[in-house]
């Protein structure tokens, strides 16, 4: 999908002056001075913006809305190529930024303070069996079994590609953990086999009804008194953090991330039979209200 544009040409409708503006993702603007006439354009109430009514390329939040309408209309025209075969969502929402994903996690968020958190929250503990639903590139286990040496963690997830890099990374770091990966339906695991199950970055790529599955397949494999900790993104903490989000809405798709821009993570967690479900804490990036949430069985 191509990239959304940061500059627009704005045209002034009394002079004709033209002139290049940059866009804001934090901001509306609506109204700019004409450097031509030197008069003050103002966009009337039923408009988005300057860009949007004057300017060569619009908005970020509409340029977003054209790309999903885009990634919408692509997706129904190969639909029917793909729905006997198996989905699998990639790291990043497509197959080739795979390669990509821990360098884009670096460069949009601050990689060791969120994780590192994350795993605070687990608080691994000698003895404990814990799995991780959606390991991605194996960051997060590095940092659990360098913490808790005596722990013991598996893996789970549903991209071979992706496990293929984790495993590399284990093999570096001369950690042996077990990987496996599942259809997206039923873990292949025993119910009450976990003490805890984290998932990092996991949910925010499923629609509700894989929400909920997942959801209550990690119930079914914790233990009595087990404890589930999630981070993901959330409900925005500010204006600014819900406009940066838009462009992840736009890489991953608008259907699956509203459940997380309105807040009902916590209400999925408490349906598929946790108790004391609470968000713990979060954390500002540039793309977003990172979240935590914490659950019991």
């Amino acid at each position: 999908m191509p990239g959304l544009f940061f500059d627009s040409i704005l045209t002034c409708p009394v002079c004709g002056q033209q002139q290049v503006c940059r866009i804001p993702y934090d901001d509306r603007l609506d109204s700019f001075y004409c450097k031509g006439c030197e008069c003050k354009i103002t966009v009337s109430g039923d408009q988005c913006c300057i860009f949007c009514a004057f300017g060569s390329q619009k908005c970020l939040v509409s340029q977003s809305w054209e790309k999903l309408e885009q990634k919408q209309m692509i997706e129904k025209m190969k639909d029917h190529v793909h729905k006997t075969e198996k989905k699998i969502i990639p790291a990043l929402g497509y197959d080739f930024l795979t390669a990509w994903y821990d360098a884009t996690i670096r460069i949009t968020m601050p990689e060791r303070k969120f994780r590192n958190l994350l795993v605070d929250h687990l608080n691994p503990a000698n003895g404990e069996h814990i799995l991780e639903f959606g390991f991605g590139t194996a960051a997060n286990l590095l940092i659990a079994a360098k913490k808790a040496p005596n722990s013991h963690f598996t893996g789970l997830d549903i991209d071979p590609k992706i496990r293929e890099i984790a495993k590399h990374k284990l093999t570096k770091n001369s950690l042996s953990i077990t990987l496996n990966l599942y259809d997206g339906t039923t873990f292949p695991f025993e119910s009450n086999s976990f003490d805890k199950v984290v998932s990092c970055l996991v949910f925010h790529h499923l629609d509700k009804e894989a929400k909920l599955r997942s959801l209550k397949e990690i119930h079914r494999v914790l233990k009595p008194g087990g404890k589930l900790v999630i981070g993901d993104w959330g409900q925005a903490k500010s204006r600014m953090m819900r406009m940066a989000f838009y462009l992840v809405q736009v890489l991953d798709g608008f259907k699956t991330t509203n459940d997380n821009v309105k807040g009902l993570l916590p209400e999925y967690i408490q349906e598929s039979g946790f108790s004391d479900v609470q968000e713990v804490d979060h954390i500002n990036t540039k793309i977003g209200s990172f979240c935590y949430y914490t659950g019991d069985k």
